[in-house]
């Protein structure tokens, strides 16, 4: 049993203790409290039932003693089901069998009418005490029926821990109490009753300890295992492990935590391969910038060695010369290039912009790319739908951006082909397109045909691969969209984008 089931259990067992003890004292009270209520509820009703035959009696014949009526007084204990006494106004009992006038002395007789005439003159206390001699209890009670003229009912414990209680119903005649039924009967709950119902409710709460002790445990392992399958994840996640998955499936707190965790180790993953693949572009990056800077210095280090030892001489080291300021041209070029490209990934290096006509730029750049395609007998069809093409922006750099869409259109069209450009307002945004027919791009290149030094692997070794990277840095500093839809069989078509 691990640590966090133990105390789950622990937690558990007490809580059920505590509702254990509470029901069996809640229980103990109610149970005696029901049973207290019953038996007073009988006595009362019982000494209703005796008043009221008393009653019938006077009625018939004036006297409660007569035939038939002895027999009734004479078993009135067993109809009572406990002692009963009927006392007249003189403290006098009528009661018979083994409740006779001999178990009320005279002394008692006698204190029973001190009572009644200290409760005629009002001095008898309300809450004087049942007790004193033998019958002084009986007398006192049915004192108290005569000075209320009403139903009265009291209790006392006595000396062995039992509830002694009296019930009491006055007995009427002419509007005047003429006798006091008294019913006495001691609740003996302590004994066999209570310890039967303590007994078995205490059976029943140790079952109910000992099965929900077994479930808890049960409980806490299921509701454990979640968190363990959660702790496995985050190890392995520090370990590096990013392809590891919970498997937990659970609509509480716990089954939110356990995705949450799986995400986070897909979101990790996917960070994993993303840095690999960055890694890895860095590494070709280093390679393509070492092989773009070493075929040009190589060209000059061996052309200049020729002329500086004399291997070549006249027209032929002129040439050489030549071929030396054309790889300087195109190592500067290299190097702009890779500069510009790092000035326009720098959100920091600030770009001039003022509120031009984005067409303007567009004009500029096909009118300088028409000798590159004139080379090719590649013809450029320029489209343009009246309307104006303002936005805050940098003319130059501008320009460059669609000189370099237009030269890469060129580099990679057939000889006698067409590129078509046009430009156009709809929806509200500025649509310019520019659209070749070459061999276009293959789908698993396209994703990554921004990136620096990237060539498709259709078109490896024309150009150093940055001019799709500054146009695209371009357009990001100016918040324009760039599309790229390309296919082998219709060429590609650059689309770009800009809100008016």
């Amino acid at each position: 049993m691990n640590k966090m089931t133990k105390k789950l259990f622990r937690y558990f067992t007490v809580l059920l203790l505590f509702f254990a003890i509470t029901s069996f004292i809640g229980f103990s009270g109610i149970f005696r409290y029901f049973t207290y209520h019953s038996l007073e509820s009988g006595l009362k009703a019982r000494a209703g039932v005796i008043a009221s035959q008393m009653e019938q009696f006077l009625e018939t014949s004036g006297t409660m003693r007569g035939q038939g009526r002895g027999a009734y007084l004479r078993f009135i204990n067993d109809i009572a089901m406990a002692d009963a006494y009927i006392i007249d106004a003189n403290g006098n009992p009528f009661t018979f069998g083994s409740h006779t006038a001999g178990n009320v002395s005279e002394d008692t007789a006698q204190n029973f009418r001190s009572y009644k005439n200290r409760a005629e003159t009002g001095n008898l206390p309300g809450n004087e005490s049942l007790s004193g001699s033998p019958g002084n209890d009986i007398l006192e009670f049915a004192m108290r029926v005569f000075s209320s003229g009403n139903y009265e009912h009291a209790y006392q414990k006595a000396k062995n821990g039992m509830r002694v209680f009296y019930a009491g119903m006055p007995v009427c005649r002419d509007e005047k109490v003429y006798a006091a039924v008294v019913i006495r009967d001691a609740a003996d709950i302590s004994q066999e009753s209570l310890f039967l119902a303590v007994w078995i409710l205490g059976v029943c709460l140790i079952l109910t300890l000992l099965v929900s002790g077994v479930f808890s445990i049960f409980l806490s392992r299921r509701f454990i295992k979640p968190i363990h399958q959660i702790a496995r994840t985050t190890k392995e996640l520090a370990r590096g492990n990013y392809t590891v998955s919970s498997n937990v499936h659970d609509q509480t707190e716990l089954g939110e935590l356990a995705t949450e965790t799986d995400l986070l180790a897909e979101k990790l993953e996917a960070a994993r391969q993303e840095s690999s693949r960055l890694e890895q572009m860095q590494k070709n990056y280093i390679s393509n910038i070492s092989h773009e800077l070493r075929t040009p210095v190589t060209v000059i280090r061996s052309s200049l060695e020729a002329v500086c030892d004399g291997i070549v001489t006249g027209e032929k080291a002129r040439e050489y010369e030549r071929q030396i300021l054309a790889e300087c041209v195109s190592l500067q070029r290299l190097i702009n290039d890779m500069l510009e490209l790092s000035r326009l990934q720098h959100n920091d290096f600030p770009i001039e912009k003022e509120n031009m006509d984005l067409s303007m730029a567009l004009d500029d750049a096909v009118r300088a790319v028409r000798v590159l395609a004139k080379d090719k007998s590649i013809s450029i069809r320029y489209e343009k739908e009246d309307g104006d093409y303002f936005l805050e922006g940098d003319y130059g750099r501008l320009r460059q951006m669609f000189v370099a869409a237009l030269d890469n259109a060129i580099k990679y069209s057939p000889k006698e082909s067409e590129i078509t450009v046009t430009a156009r307002k709809q929806d509200g945004r500025i649509h310019i397109s520019i659209k070749d027919c070459g061999c276009g791009i293959p789908p698993e290149d396209q994703a990554h045909i921004f990136e620096r030094f990237y060539r498709s692997s259709r078109n490896r070794g024309k150009g150093s691969g940055l001019g799709l990277a500054i146009m695209k840095g371009i357009a990001d500093r100016h918040q324009i969209e760039i599309r790229l839809e390309s296919s082998t069989d219709s060429g590609t078509e650059v689309l770009f984008l800009k809100h008016a």
